[in-house]
């Protein structure tokens, strides 16, 4: 047996340390078996495997479950829509004929340019660009899950090393940083303003009011001002209201709070239970931060998938594009028409004393939010893979049994149903959120990145 020399130990060592580092957040047997199984050829993105990203997509859920305060939602979507986007980009150069979201997302800067003739490693490059966006993007992280962050970009570190020069990593990791570092410097000029300072609740019959029982101020009446990804998103807008709004007992309007009432008052522990699971609440260690939820289920589908780096890279990037141009044009509709909640008009004009089974968040209540975030990121999937089955595991870790759906059109009435069964929504809403969604995630999926 050969055995090592003595300057050649002594540069084992560190490495070992880093090895050993990432064993922090992953088990021994998995991470030698990507360690040590690894081919001696570089591939390219659309070859390369893709458990860098998913394994970086997991770190960053476990990470966030602890948060207290958790993350707020909407700021947490328009943070991982930066994220997907920066993904793409630091490996994209690696695909022949792949168009940069630069030339296709409004005011996107150029992304930086790799040296030429020059050899990388594109799942290094994602590695690095997902450590440092990570800790740029995300708040509320201690000592302890940067840390993490730094044993993961290790580890990976390590297996990179063993199929590809010292050199060659660090350029790679040098190209995920500068995109990280773009994409992060682009994302403080978008204008996100979550915040109701200055402006003014209109007063007309059916008009939003703060809801019980905490009455909070409205949130994100100027977020349709933010700079949206998409051109078009700078003025969609969803259809006006289907139904007028009355409070005759025999109108339209008033059978639509009244059925909301009815599934109320009678809910059963099937219709609790997927009321509690699309609402994602309840803070650190019980719910799940914002997207997490719908990051899981895209992550689900890849592994199954088996897609490799690039096509991973491009599903992250378009499901980035949705969480952030979702609401805002979700919320464009909700201060353009200011419908008040079903608990206010319930109240008024059937029970004064009938109380949602979710709190109602404090915004108006047409077009929905969730359906407005989740529903273009599913439109996304459908138009890549089919209206297949999915399973959602988003609760297996407090040992929750996943929910299994034939189809991913199944899941997002599910999704929307949720929120009649929670009260804070009438069913029509729900209806009419569904289509608004889709249009935005086929536009979304019509941008054509990667070469067939």
């Amino acid at each position: 047996m050969k055995h090592l020399s003595l300057p050649t130990r002594r540069k084992a060592v560190p490495m070992l340390l880093l090895f050993l580092s990432g064993l922090l957040f992953y088990s021994c047997d998995d991470l030698v078996e990507q360690l040590f199984h690894q081919p001696s050829t570089q591939p390219q993105p659309q070859q390369e495997s893709a458990a860098v990203v998913y394994d970086w997509y997991k770190l960053i859920a476990k990470t966030q479950l602890r948060v207290a305060p958790q993350p707020v939602v909407l700021f947490n979507n328009r943070n991982f829509g930066f994220i997907g986007v920066g993904l793409y980009e630091a490996v994209r150069p690696g695909v022949k004929g792949a168009v940069s979201l630069a030339s296709q997302l409004y005011q996107m800067p150029p992304m930086p340019v790799p040296e030429r003739n020059q050899e990388y490693v594109w799942g290094a490059s994602a590695n690095a660009a997902l450590a440092s966006m990570y800790k740029q993007f995300l708040g509320g992280l201690t000592e302890a899950d940067k840390v993490r962050i730094d044993s993961l970009e290790n580890a990976y570190n390590l297996r990179f090393k063993l199929r590809a020069s010292d050199a060659t990593i660090a350029r790679s990791q040098a190209y995920g940083r500068a995109v990280a570092t773009a994409i992060y410097n682009w994302s403080t000029t978008d204008n996100f303003n979550l915040g109701s300072q200055g402006y003014v609740l209109p007063v007309f019959p059916g008009s939003w009011v703060p809801t019980p029982p905490a009455f909070p101020a409205p949130q994100g009446p100027f977020l349709k001002d933010s700079r949206p990804f998409l051109v078009s998103s700078l003025t969609t807008l969803i259809s006006p209201l289907p139904i007028a709004y009355s409070e005759d007992p025999t109108s339209p309007f008033y059978k639509e709070a009244k059925a909301v009432y009815d599934i109320g008052k009678s809910l059963t522990p099937e219709q609790k239970a997927i009321a509690d699971w699309w609402a994602d609440a309840g803070g650190a260690g019980v719910g799940v931060p914002a997207p997490y939820h719908i990051l899981s289920i895209i992550t689900g589908v890849l592994e199954k998938k088996q897609a490799k780096l690039g096509e991973a890279a491009q599903v992250y990037a378009k499901a980035g594009i949705a969480m952030k141009d979702g609401p805002i044009n979700t919320f464009r509709g909700k201060y353009q028409y200011n419908l008040l909640r079903p608990v206010t008009y319930i109240q008024r004009h059937i029970d004064p004393t009938w109380q949602a089974y979710l709190p109602t968040p404090p915004y108006p209540e047409y077009p929905s939010g969730l359906v407005g975030i989740v529903g273009p990121v599913l439109q996304v999937l459908i138009r890549e893979y089919g209206d297949i089955a999915v399973t959602d595991n988003a609760y297996s870790w407090r040992g929750l049994a996943p929910r299994q759906y034939a189809s991913i059109t199944a899941m997002r009435e599910q999704a929307a149903t949720s929120r009649v069964y929670g009260g804070i929504h009438y069913p029509t809403t729900q209806t009419i959120s569904i289509e608004f969604g889709k249009e935005l995630g086929n536009k979304i999926a019509d941008l054509t990145l990667l070469p067939k």
